[in-house]
């Protein structure tokens, strides 16, 4: 019986073995499947990059072309039509371009003279009335973007933040993102969602293009600024886009009634223009198994385009 029973053992030893070799086996494969299907994935996601580069040039010359062809910037133009999917070797891309002051820019409340700066915010805070939101946050913004640590009435500075959880400091600088936006005191992510697609953060005080900005933020330009206005202008401007700010105002005094000097004092050459320098792009990116959202910011100064900055990041599929 003992010969027999070290058959068993031995037979059960090599079923353990073939068992163990069999797990081992598979788990390799599975790794080196991963590992392929990575390496594809990363090789496709730097072909995607190096496709959004390209893309960077193309729009470069796009939008200085369009600068030696006339002296106004409207939503007729072809820089404001969308990219519908434009396919090339191993995928497609996808995009539009977009008038950045056509919103209102933020940063354009660390101007330091007060009558300017007064000014600006009484626009954004008139923007957001008219859609009942709180301009609380309105003050701890202005806080936020000056260089000192003294808050204004009703503001917010380093010492408010260093309470939080995490704590954090006041910047003291221009915002470089819009979302930096959620940090100030009085804000919240419903806010910023309401507000996210007419606000921006450019990197020097801008002017508004009335030929292309948005409602939200035409409607704030004036206390004489009504929906009935706005409505008439946004369909006028499809056809004929004011081809200066003279013209601009003209309309304004046309549908308004309102005095040339009233209307001179509330939209100043340095709120409003009908020329812009900052356009996005937005596009998305496919390559093979990469999928891209990509994001740039241009600065156009006569015909000539510089990236300023670049955003790459995981598309939502």
């Amino acid at each position: 019986m003992k010969p027999l029973k070290q058959k068993g053992f031995a037979l059960l030893t090599v079923l353990i073995v073939v068992a163990l070799v069999a797990v081992i086996a598979s788990g390799i494969q599975y790794q080196q499947r991963l590992d392929i299907q990575r390496s594809a994935y990363m090789l496709n996601q730097s072909q995607a990059i190096a496709v959004a580069a390209g893309v960077d040039a193309w729009v470069k010359k796009g939008l200085a072309f369009d600068a030696g062809q006339n002296q106004i910037d409207h939503l007729g133009e072809v820089w404001a039509q969308p990219m519908f999917p434009m396919a090339f070797e191993g995928g497609d891309i996808s995009g539009q371009l977009f008038d950045m002051q056509a919103r209102f820019n933020l940063n354009n409340l660390i101007e330091t003279d007060p009558e300017k700066q007064a000014h600006w915010r009484a626009i954004l805070e008139r923007s957001l009335q008219q859609q009942n939101l709180p301009i609380d946050w309105v003050a701890p913004l202005i806080d936020w973007l000056d260089e000192d640590n003294n808050p204004i009435a009703g503001g917010a500075e380093s010492d408010r933040y260093l309470l939080n959880t995490p704590p954090y400091r006041a910047a003291n600088r221009m915002m470089v993102l819009p979302e930096e936006v959620r940090l100030l005191q009085g804000m919240d992510m419903e806010q910023f969602a309401l507000i996210s697609a007419w606000i921006t953060t450019l990197p020097k005080i801008t002017t508004i293009n009335v030929n292309t900005a948005e409602a939200e933020v035409l409607l704030g330009l004036a206390e004489f600024m009504d929906q009935t206005l706005i409505d008439i202008w946004i369909e006028l401007r499809q056809q004929e886009p004011a081809q200066d700010i003279a013209g601009f105002r003209q309309f304004i005094a046309q549908n308004t009634g309102q005095e040339p000097e009233v209307i001179q004092q509330a939209l100043p050459d340095w709120v409003i223009s009908v020329r812009t320098e900052f356009f996005q792009l937005n596009g998305i990116i496919e390559y093979g198994v990469a999928r891209l959202d990509a994001r740039a910011l241009y600065y156009r100064q006569q015909q000539q385009v510089n990236l300023l900055q670049r955003w790459i990041a995981l598309a939502d599929e």
